[in-house]
């Protein structure tokens, strides 16, 4: 749903004003050189996880010097050096030095020379060394279709392979020597999953896939310290996390779970950057996510982090937006018993949920005057007539616009929609329930129409948030499974 992603884009913006690249204790000294840079205005931007902030402004003198100081040093990882249109000039790295300056060579960025900066020098030589590795692999990828024989290509993907490990131990080799050096870091945060199988050690037995799996998973972040603000630096965590939890974990929220809740707890302080960050994205990557059920995973972090607490960098908006999903998630998720619908037929009798019997129910909210209503609905019910009617399946319509009782007849009659069960929101509920629990449009997340839900003979959600086309598919697999 799209209101999800607006919530947590306003969410993050404010997050990134908030918590914009933090300065420590000591001064910083930056200069930039360029001829070209004369008396036009230049910006220092870094990055805060994938998001870039401006940080400061200047305009270059004469001589096309533009000069950064600050009484407090940054804190270490990659930043930018931006122009006006806020395209980037060129990228450099922070470390604990802060007094450098470099001379821009802005028709190639590799002939920049750097003063009073190892840690730059070294940055600059693995871009130059990178460059001249990737122009042989396209050079070998490009030959690829020319090979005549099967042996050929194998010899052109060996020496590929080889390219890569050199990358791979040129990474390693560095590590090694400066393990402490920001640059380590972003090595580290670099690796792709193929390169942790380069340095295996030989007392390591990889015999089948579940020991790879395992192997990967418990060295995938190994030198990565959570609790790191230097981590938010750089534009890779985000992907290296995502790697992580859609390569090596089960896409289950009995797996993710427990996965996230070690992250999140090996951030130190609840109070830092790093957690509140964090916590964010996981909210924000489980809000919606594209395997259905997983939004169980938003709930529980929720439930843990969230519920009833405060943080110094929780804003009151933010805290009710991310109430608010909570909220709307918590009663309808898969696996769980739907709550219960005290609803009323077209004849004004008495019908609750969970009085219908049927193998499966396909529930249906729906609005008379809603347009894509008026066009799933008949789409539905073709289905429904073909194969789901077979099946034991009942489809429960829920209308939620009571006062259009007479376009609701009319709809009914014109599309045959004979066999459904018609029924709309009763005012009057028997037992003890409170208002929450009797509020259908927030248990059940309606605040659009038509939403669509897929219950067992149990009245269990099975399915949501997917085509109706796919539920046969759903309840072949939940049978097969049954069955084994």
């Amino acid at each position: 749903m799209k209101y999800f992603l607006v919530i947590f884009l306003n969410i993050f913006s404010s997050l990134v004003l908030w918590a914009q690249p933090a300065l420590n204790s000591t001064k910083s000294h930056l200069e930039f050189i360029a001829s070209e840079f004369s008396n036009n205005r230049y910006y220092l931007a870094g990055y805060y996880g994938k998001y870039t902030v401006l940080l400061d402004s200047v305009n270059a003198s004469n001589k096309g010097s533009i000069v950064f100081k600050k009484d407090k040093k940054y804190t270490e990882g990659i930043y930018l050096l931006v122009d006006s249109n806020k395209s980037i000039v060129t990228e450099f790295i922070m470390d604990k030095n802060q007094h450098f300056s470099m001379d821009i060579d802005l028709k190639n960025p590799l002939k920049n020379t750097v003063s009073n900066s190892k840690t730059n020098q070294d940055f600059l030589q693995f871009n130059r060394f990178l460059k001249n590795r990737f122009s042989k692999l396209d050079t070998l990828n490009s030959s690829l279709a020319n090979q005549k024989t099967k042996n050929d290509s194998v010899l052109i993907h060996n020496k590929m392979a080889t390219i890569q490990k050199e990358i791979s131990s040129y990474k390693n080799d560095y590590i090694n020597k400066y393990p402490e050096n920001v640059i380590s870091l972003l090595y580290k945060l670099s690796y792709s999953i193929d390169s942790y199988f380069e340095t295996v050690d030989s007392s390591v037995l990889l015999k089948n896939k579940m020991d790879s799996l395992n192997y990967l998973k418990n060295n995938f972040f190994e030198g990565i310290d959570f609790s790191d603000e230097r981590l938010l630096r750089n534009p890779f965590l985000e992907k290296k996390i995502g790697t992580y939890f859609t390569s090596l974990v089960n896409q289950t929220s009995e797996d993710i779970t427990p996965e996230v809740f070690k992250i999140l707890e090996s951030t130190g302080s609840k109070e830092n950057e790093m957690f509140s960050y964090l916590s964010f994205y996981f909210l924000n990557t489980y809000a919606a996510p594209k395997i259905m059920g997983l939004d169980r995973v938003f709930v529980n972090i929720y439930q843990k982090y969230f519920n009833n607490k405060t943080y110094s960098w929780l804003k009151e908006p933010q805290r009710l937006s991310i109430r608010d999903i909570y909220i709307d998630l918590k009663g309808n998720l898969i696996g769980n018993r739907a709550p219960n619908l005290f609803l009323k037929t077209m004849l004004d009798k008495r019908i609750d949920l969970y009085d219908i019997n049927a193998s499966y129910i396909v529930l249906v909210f729906w609005d008379p005057s809603c347009g894509h209503c008026k066009t799933e609905l008949p789409k539905i019910n073709k289905i429904y007539t073909q194969s789901w009617k077979k099946k034991n399946i009942k489809i429960l319509a829920v209308n939620i616009n009571v006062d259009l009782k007479d376009q609701w007849k009319q709809f009914i009659e014109k599309e045959e929609l004979k066999d459904w069960i018609h029924t709309y929101p009763s005012d009057v509920v028997t037992g003890n329930y409170t208002k929450e629990e009797v509020d259908f449009q927030t248990l059940y997340n309606v605040h659009q129409t038509p939403v669509l839900y897929l219950l067992d003979e149990n009245k269990n959600f099975i399915a949501k948030k997917v085509s109706f086309e796919q539920y046969l598919d759903i309840i072949k697999n939940i049978e097969q499974k049954l069955s084994e």
